[in-house]
């Protein structure tokens, strides 16, 4: 079971084209996985009666967030002009008291797009590819 809540309490923050973190956590109802992980290298020798393996470098992860569009909401004016810059991004699944888990990195915003559906609400897209690694901490 979880032991925390979704709604209420999750952290998502994005550089602005000035390059100060915005909290948009009020426009993001969706976020996929993100975290920390590597890739595998398989070290196996003939001599070996099993598989074996290190670990790998840190891949270049992409994730997206979602949600509703507003026109007037800064989650839009943010994102619309970020497009192919790199900024900071910083997730707090648990929010932000001090101690709550926190996931930081610089990424490049790969794209943004804006839908629209008959019966349904105007949504949003933003997807993000990490560059580097992942940097996970506390607030």
């Amino acid at each position: 079971m979880a032991k925390n809540r979704v709604a209420g309490t999750m952290s998502f923050e994005v550089d602005n084209t000035g390059g100060t973190l915005i909290n948009i956590s009020a426009y993001v109802g969706n976020i996929t996985p993100l975290g920390d992980e590597v890739t595998v290298i398989d070290v196996t020798q003939f001599t070996d009666n099993a598989e074996r393996i290190i670990a790998g470098l840190r891949p270049s992860q992409e994730f997206r967030i979602a949600g509703l569009f507003d026109n007037a909401a800064s989650a839009d004016a943010l994102l619309a002009p970020l497009p192919g810059t790199i900024g900071t991004v910083r997730f707090g699944p648990a929010g932000t008291a001090s101690g709550a888990r926190r996931f930081q990195a610089e990424a490049l915003l790969v794209f943004y797009h804006v839908t629209g559906e008959v019966k349904d609400a105007a949504r949003y897209e933003a997807g993000f590819k990490l560059d580097g690694s992942m940097t996970v901490g506390t607030f």
